[in-house]
């Protein structure tokens, strides 16, 4: 870790949006507090339920964490009370001159449907959580590598050609699944909004995972899970 790294100022505040419906029992947003805070003390980390989001009070915020969540984006197109719901953080997306996001999974999809991009759902049974490898075009502060495992774990997804999506994002990382094709990891041209499809936040105990991984494979997720937030804390 370099000097620049190192120097992270005390007045730094990030907020973590928390997108899960109340009462869920999901360890994720556990994790990815844990990770911020066992690596970055002295950051003032602010979770947020998104029932609670009022975008006209939050002030000095250095950057925002969109979690996901076990609600599903591709609903907002029939169902306008759940679309409702979600109004202020998309709000929050759209938001120009706003501070960095990173987007996680359902967060990809807010990301997605505020550019109106199309978001659609996979008809296949839920697997739970799996471990994929995914390459990259190419590697950037976010992802240093060329080709990483993930932790993916949810049927909506949004697909690589999109034409919404292409004229804004560039698409850095795509991956067929079950037949569908899908984005893993794409990042706003000119504005500092990361997406991610996967889990980076990957469970605590190797036992979540629902098919049998070789330990290496399932530790190094976790540890390169780790870094995508690490390094995204940083470009904060």
């Amino acid at each position: 870790m370099n000097e620049e790294k190192k120097a992270i100022k005390n007045d730094k505040v990030i907020c973590l949006i928390d997108n899960y419906q109340l009462n869920f029992l999901t360890e994720r947003i556990e994790r990815i507090k844990d990770i911020i805070k066992e690596n970055f003390p002295s950051i003032d980390l602010k979770t947020l339920h998104y029932s609670k989001l009022d975008i006209n009070h939050l002030k000095g915020i250095s950057g925002y964490i969109l979690s996901g969540s076990n609600f599903n984006a591709s609903e907002f197109y029939i169902n306008k009370n759940l679309r409702k719901k979600f109004k202020p953080e998309i709000q929050l997306i759209q938001k120009k001159n706003q501070k960095p996001i990173l987007a996680i999974c359902f967060g990809l999809h807010l990301i997605a449907y505020a550019f109106n991009g199309k978001i659609l759902r996979m008809n296949i049974p839920d697997s739970g959580s799996q471990i994929i490898s995914i390459s990259l075009n190419k590697s950037d502060e976010l992802i240093p590598y060329d080709e990483i495992p993930v932790n993916i774990h949810h049927r909506d997804y949004l697909l690589p050609n999109d034409p919404h999506i292409r004229s804004t994002f560039q698409i850095i990382a795509a991956k067929e699944i079950d037949g569908y094709k899908t984005v893993q990891y794409m990042r706003h041209l000119k504005r500092p909004i990361f997406s991610i499809q996967f889990h980076p936040e990957t469970h605590y105990s190797n036992n979540n995972f629902t098919k049998v991984y070789d330990k290496a494979i399932v530790n190094k997720t976790k540890t390169i899970g780790e870094e995508i937030i690490k390094n995204f804390i940083y470009n904060c």
